[in-house]
């Protein structure tokens, strides 16, 4: 399985996962990874893979598509829709707050009105959670439209080389 930089190998077992009380799956499928050298890997103990479920494709040895934790909850109703809110702030060493909410949002965590946007149909962004954006940056536009990627794992936003080098160098845009 490719994740991030890198790679890992094990062994999938189905198990029952429970994420809390109310939020039991049974035969949900995981992976047990062998030891990996993967950077940045070295102390993590496991991921949730909360992305596309076309994402699992040829993860397993004999099985096209994997039904992910979001299909499962889905599937076997224990959510009503298949969403997945996420809240987080910049994390820092003392303050590790953030928490998904399957099935909807946790509307005490806005401000304002949710929206909601399609996904983009533009590859490679179409592949994952992929929206269609525009970009702003004090007032200028930076990016008029581009298709980007929603990922929780990472704490980078990558934006296009040229575009970060207008804004370094002051243009005017």
């Amino acid at each position: 399985m490719s994740y991030g930089s890198g790679g890992f190998s094990g062994e999938e077992y189905n198990d029952t996962l429970t994420l809390s009380p109310t939020l039991v799956i049974a035969q949900q499928s995981i992976g047990v990874s062998t030891p990996s050298n993967t950077w940045g890997f070295d102390s993590v103990d496991g991921v949730l893979g909360v992305g596309p479920t076309d994402l699992t494709y040829a993860s397993v040895s004999g099985v096209e598509l994997v039904a992910t934790v979001t299909d499962n909850l889905y599937n076997q109703g224990i959510i009503g829709t298949k969403v997945l809110g996420i809240y987080f702030v910049p994390a820092s060493y003392y303050d590790t707050s953030g928490e998904l909410t399957f099935g909807g949002y946790d509307a005490s965590q806005i401000t304002g009105p949710m929206n909601y946007v399609p996904l983009t149909t533009v590859f490679p962004a179409s592949a994952f959670w992929g929206i269609n954006q525009a970009i702003t940056y004090g007032g200028a536009s930076i990016l008029d439209s581009t298709a980007g990627i929603v990922d929780t794992g990472t704490t980078l936003i990558l934006i296009a080389t040229g575009m970060i080098d207008k804004l370094q160098s002051g243009h005017p845009y």
